[in-house]
């Protein structure tokens, strides 16, 4: 099952969470900023102590607990590499491909429910009706075997992702 509802990623009601991230773990700006700021700062010391331990490449991904969140149902978040620094820009490729990786991860974790953001649409970066279809296409990719929700503040992306799951049910 797929949604995408227009709301607030800090309250995603799912055991699993995917953000976008960059090579260097800070997350100041945008929906890690949010997260960071409901989650509390124990995230981003993580997310800076695994990229500073550990050679995370654009395209990959990491994992942090999910600090305060827990008390919302939220087991773990994913970290998708999309950038090397907040400033610079991402492809379409890279969201894809850094997408589906972390789906096959996270179905191998065996968690029981999603919610994702668009990823890379944030400051004008990626066409949100691009970023939209293509996480609604991988995600019904999985769908069978996790609950995923697609949430997000940016209407525009909401809509299209809701045309898009509207197309693939019928």
């Amino acid at each position: 099952m797929i949604e995408a509802i227009l709301g607030d990623m800090c309250y995603p009601k799912s055991k699993a969470l995917i953000i976008p991230a960059n090579t260097k773990g800070i997350m100041t700006k945008g929906i890690p900023a949010r997260i960071i700021k409901d989650g509390l700062s124990s995230i981003s010391k993580e997310a800076k102590l695994i990229t500073s331990n550990n050679k995370i490449e654009v395209g990959g991904y990491f994992t942090t607990g999910p600090g305060r969140l827990n008390k919302r149902g939220l087991k773990k978040i994913y970290h998708a590499v999309i950038k090397v620094l907040q400033s610079d820009f991402t492809s379409i490729y890279i969201v894809r491909n850094t997408l589906d990786n972390i789906m096959q991860k996270i179905i191998e974790d065996s968690q029981e429910s999603l919610a994702i953001c668009g990823l890379g649409i944030e400051a004008g970066n990626l066409d949100q009706t691009t970023i939209a279809k293509i996480t609604v296409e991988i995600c019904e990719r999985y769908e069978d075997k996790i609950k995923i929700k697609i949430i997000d503040d940016n209407v525009e992306f909401i809509e299209e992702a809701k045309k898009h799951i509207k197309r693939i049910m019928e």
